[in-house]
């Protein structure tokens, strides 16, 4: 798990120009565990691929992550931009304006990876990026 973390930091690296944080620490959990840890309730329902705490700077994965599953890995390396945005102090309106660069940098490594349409791999579209990446006052 070290060479994989390695290798997608100094990828963003690459992209960002910013500076290489330590790792962060790495715990698997269940969706209810990172649904309470993301505030939302326990039983939510809601399916987490991977969690980015800022208060601890640690990622969360679900027990299923698999290294060799190309989605599972994407969701690693989104939370690995969240972590190296806390590290290098990115300021941004709100925390939910820091997904549209996770999402795109999560989009452009699925491109370099051969994946024809990131999008439906990961389950998403861009109005839900960007219904997830404004701010709640508008900006």
């Amino acid at each position: 798990m070290n060479a994989l973390i390695a290798t997608y930091i100094a990828w963003i690296i690459a992209q960002t120009g910013f500076v290489p944080p330590a790792h962060p620490p790495i715990h698997f959990a269940t969706s209810a565990e990172m649904a309470v840890l993301s505030g939302a309730p326990e039983n939510s329902g809601l399916e987490f691929q991977a969690l980015y705490s800022r208060e601890q700077g640690a990622i969360y994965l679900p027990h299923e992550w698999q290294p060799v599953n190309l989605r599972q890995k994407s969701a690693l390396l989104h939370e690995l931009v969240h972590h190296v945005q806390r590290a290098n102090n990115v300021e941004a309106p709100c925390v939910a304006a820091h997904e549209r660069q996770a999402y795109d940098l999560q989009m452009k490594w699925l491109r370099e990876q051969g994946v024809e349409d990131p999008y439906s791999l990961v389950g998403t579209n861009e109005l839900t990026i960007y219904m997830v990446s404004v701010c709640r006052d508008g900006s």
